[in-house]
């Protein structure tokens, strides 16, 4: 398959080419990062596994040929009643809408997004009961965001991550991503799997934009005897690893092509010497 489009980036932490435009809007100060009450509870989980997973799980394979290797790894596990952390490359705005209900169902999953993600005020309540756990707007927001994620971790849920933050579409090549996220398992002595998109070339209709194909590592765990600082750093190696191996030793398509952009040439100072 011919590369059909060539981007050039500047800065590979934090270019987003993920397209569209919104209007930003913090989260309200007062929001609430979890919440539970039994009604809230059974009404969440009846859209969830009643409406969305049906939906989504078929729009995945009809338009997207979603597929998922190593799926079985999370079952073998024997994670029990607590749950897992799950980290990937975001090379598509899909990978927050299948992830969930191709690799973590039957477990309701919840996943870390910007809080530009909550901008649109009239989609919050539907975001939130699919499972959207925001980042913090305000530094006061910290301390609830972080129980948000504690409360859901001891439920049983799947929290899933997206550590290099931008969307790069179709993007065949792992981008650095800092340690800071893996501070939730390491903390809490929880499960680690890896996933990686890579891209397949359709079979038969060739002329298709390639399908995504998501890989599943086996469980990495947090090393307890190691100060905490270290032992974050070691889970994200361990997934960095994980997803740069992948990438590079499957036929992983290139569709659309990534490129550092050229630096200009410094121009010769053609004023005379005095």
């Amino acid at each position: 398959m011919k590369v059909k489009k060539t981007i050039y980036y500047d800065d590979p932490l934090n270019d987003d080419f993920a397209g569209g435009s919104f209007h930003y809007k913090p989260l309200p100060k007062n929001y609430r990062f979890f919440r539970w009450n039994p009604i809230y509870w059974v009404f969440q989980e009846m859209i969830y596994y009643v409406i969305a997973i049906p939906i989504l799980w078929l729009v995945g394979k009809i338009f997207w040929g979603y597929r998922v290797v190593g799926r079985r790894k999370l079952k073998r596990a024997h994670i029990g009643a607590k749950g897992y952390f799950l980290y990937g490359n975001h090379t598509t705005k899909a990978d927050a809408i299948f992830a969930p209900v191709s690799i973590c169902n039957p477990r309701h999953a919840f996943l870390i997004t910007a809080d530009n993600a909550m901008s649109h005020r009239i989609l919050l309540p539907l975001i939130r009961l699919l499972g959207a756990i925001p980042l913090p707007s305000y530094p006061e927001q910290r301390e609830a965001f972080v129980d948000c994620i504690k409360r859901r971790y001891k439920r049983g849920n799947a929290i899933i991550i997206f550590p290099e933050a931008h969307i790069w579409p179709y993007c065949t090549r792992i981008r650095p991503f800092p340690d800071q996220s893996f501070t939730y398992p390491a903390q809490l002595n929880a499960p680690v799997f890896a996933m990686c998109t890579t891209y397949e070339e359709h079979k038969i209709f060739k002329f298709l934009k390639p399908r995504p194909v998501v890989h599943v590592s086996d469980p990495i765990y947090p090393d307890m005897s190691k100060a905490l600082g270290e032992r974050t750093h070691l889970l994200r190696e361990a997934v960095y690893r994980y997803m740069e191996e992948t990438s590079a030793s499957l036929d992983n398509v290139e569709y659309w092509r990534y490129l550092p952009r050229p630096k200009e040439e410094n121009k010769e100072d053609d004023t005379p010497e005095k």
